[in-house]
């Protein structure tokens, strides 16, 4: 059996949320997050949504095909994202198949990763955990890893 491949999700609360990027329109992503994957080694970006939110961002036949899924079997105070991978060098955003999902009364975190640009398709079952904050430092609100953070 292979073993699953690490990854670090650095959860931050979004200072921006319910304000206004212009007339009418507001900033409504709850935590903004990226998950970070040791091998192979890629970032995704993730920005959680309240579902009913969330649901009108699909874009893409395969996304609507995973609210058809998702939306009668998750909770309805849970959070999700759509996944996009993150190239460092370019700094460019390239959405992938996929989605994560935050449940905020358990902090229990999915993500399902389905990337053929790169050839990963995993999913992960996390536990975040809250993170102490430093001042001085933009640390995370939570953190969720299966991975020894030393390495990242």
């Amino acid at each position: 059996m292979q073993k699953q491949p690490e990854i670090a999700v650095r959860l931050y609360e979004n200072a921006k949320f319910g304000t206004t990027y212009a007339k009418g329109l507001y900033h409504s992503a709850v935590f903004n997050a990226s998950a970070d994957v040791l091998n192979p080694s890629v970032k995704y970006l993730l920005d959680f949504y309240t579902l009913e939110r969330w649901q009108h961002t699909a874009r893409t036949d395969g996304q609507m095909e995973t609210l058809d899924i998702v939306g009668e079997s998750e909770l309805s105070d849970a959070l999700f994202s759509w996944i996009h991978r993150y190239d460092c060098a370019t700094k460019a955003k390239t959405l992938v198949d996929g989605f994560a999902s935050l449940d905020p009364s358990t902090n229990k975190l999915k993500l399902l990763v389905d990337d053929k640009g790169i050839g990963l398709t995993e999913g992960w079952t996390l536990t975040a955990k809250v993170c102490r904050s430093v001042y001085g430092k933009k640390a995370p609100t939570l953190l969720a890893t299966n991975a020894d953070l030393s390495v990242y």
